[in-house]
C-alpha cells in the first residue's frame, strides 16, 4: 500500500496541531486558574516584596563577612568550614544550604580571592 505526499502531509500537520494541544508537564498548565485578580496582584505585590527583603539580607551577610575579612579575623575557607560543620541546632539545614550557596557566586568568591590570595587577611 502506497501512502501519497498529500497524505504523509496532512498525517504530519494532524500531529503538530494534536502535539500543539498536549500538556507535557508545565506546572504552568497543570494549575488552576487565579480565584480572584486581586489574589494574584496580593500574591505579585507579595514576591517583589519578599525577593526586596532578600537581596537586603544577602547584602548585609555579605557586608559582614567582608568587613570580618578585611580585619583578618576570618577568610573564605573559614566561612566554608563554619557552615558545613558545626552544631546543626544553630540554622536549619535549608539555611546554611542558602548561606553556602550566596558564599559560591562567583562575585562573591572574587570578592575574596583579591583579598587574601591565599593568606588570612590582606597585607598593608
Amino acid at each position: 500500500m502506497k501512502i501519497s505526499k498529500n497524505r504523509i502531509k496532512e498525517i504530519i500537520r494532524e500531529e503538530i496541531k494534536n502535539m500543539k494541544n498536549e500538556d507535557f508537564g508545565m506546572s504552568a498548565k497543570q494549575l488552576p486558574q487565579w480565584s480572584s485578580k486581586e489574589a494574584r496582584m496580593v500574591v505579585d505585590d507579595g514576591l517583589r516584596m519578599w525577593a526586596k527583603d532578600l537581596r537586603k539580607t544577602e547584602y548585609r551577610v555579605i557586608k559582614d563577612w567582608m568587613r570580618k575579612a578585611k580585619a583578618g579575623a576570618i577568610d573564605y575557607f573559614d566561612i566554608v568550614r563554619g557552615l558545613e560543620t558545626g552544631d546543626i541546632k544553630r540554622a536549619h539545614p535549608e539555611e546554611t544550604r542558602f548561606f553556602k550557596a550566596l558564599l559560591d557566586k562567583d562575585k562573591i568568591m572574587n570578592r575574596f580571592k583579591s583579598y587574601f590570595g591565599g593568606k588570612k587577611g590582606k597585607r598593608r
